[in-house]
């Protein structure tokens, strides 16, 4: 996945839990009313059933490692 500064990717949950590691730049991750600064070299464990969102600070590269029977639920 990847972003570049200022965009807010969406707002989802996962029926599974799942780990966001940052590549490059920084990011503030949203989860559970509480803002995770991320930077290069950082990972975060996210629970099933988490309602969370990536706001880019910094152009953004990074890998989401997911089973492959995950399945996702966006809101607005």
């Amino acid at each position: 996945m990847q972003g570049k500064s200022g965009d807010l990717m969406p707002k989802h949950l996962a029926n599974v839990e799942s780990i966001v590691f940052v590549h490059e730049g920084e990011c503030l991750f949203h989860m559970d009313g509480q803002a995770t600064p991320l930077k290069s070299g950082d990972s975060l464990l996210v629970p099933p059933q988490a309602k969370h969102q990536i706001e880019v600070v910094s152009d953004f590269k990074g890998v989401h490692f997911m089973p492959k029977d995950i399945e996702f639920e966006f809101f607005k």
